[in-house]
């Protein structure tokens, strides 16, 4: 089971999602706030769970008899995933807005007031799929969820559990709106308008965070001498 202890970070990683949790906060205070809001989410869990799903059959029983080979498959797949999230650090960190300058609103977010629900659910399979830190965050996923070793119904279960868990970003703030709360939609205000803010910053210290993360077992394993 020490697989699902790695999965934890990398759902709660994938979680704090900025301009994802934007998009869905712009939603919940449009006028189909409800319907358009679970569109969004519903395809965001979607595509989570077909990348996880995908990776896990693409590595299922590596990683089971715990041979050397096994071993080495771990080893590589640390240091190119450690590799991407530092990429992805460096150039969200140059992607911040300069000194003094204002961070803009992307225009796709004005535009959420007028959407219909099969465009507020293609808004969330197009976010879901482009989305530069949580596809690498999915495909390790998926990776640790197939090289367990477990039956695939365990890996089916698995995989669902974890794309929901990786959706509460978005999942929540639904479910919260849709009671109705005029103090809850005041605070969906706020929060958006500082995850437009400090999204760039967020995400730099996010993605610093996961190639941490990655390096340290790849140093852990070649300590070990398991390869």
């Amino acid at each position: 089971m020490g697989y699902l202890e790695a999965l934890l970070p990398l759902a709660t990683a994938e979680i704090i999602s900025p301009m994802a949790i934007a998009a869905i906060i712009a939603i919940l205070l449009s006028p189909r706030a409800k319907s358009n809001g679970f569109a969004f989410v519903g395809a965001s869990v979607l595509v989570t769970l077909a990348l996880v799903f995908i990776a896990a059959l693409t590595t299922k029983g590596a990683g089971s008899d715990g041979s050397s080979k096994d071993d080495m498959i771990v080893l590589v797949l640390g240091i190119i995933f450690g590799l991407a999230f530092t990429v992805l650090t460096v150039m969200s960190w140059h992607s911040r807005p300069r000194k003094g300058a204002s961070p803009k609103e992307p225009s796709w977010l004005a535009a959420i007031d007028g959407m219909k629900v099969s465009q507020a659910f293609g808004l969330g399979l197009l976010m879901a799929a482009t989305n530069s830190k949580n596809i690498p965050i999915d495909l390790k996923a998926g990776a640790l969820i197939g090289a367990s070793g477990v039956v695939l119904p365990v890996v089916i279960g698995v995989c669902i559990l974890f794309a929901l868990a990786a959706s509460l970003g978005v999942l929540l703030p639904t479910v919260f709106a849709a009671t109705g709360s005029a103090t809850i939609n005041k605070y969906l205000q706020e929060m958006k308008a500082e995850l437009i803010n400090h999204n760039a910053i967020i995400m730099t210290v996010l993605f610093a965070m996961l190639a941490a993360i990655e390096f340290s077992h790849v140093i852990t394993l070649l300590l070990s001498g398991a390869v």
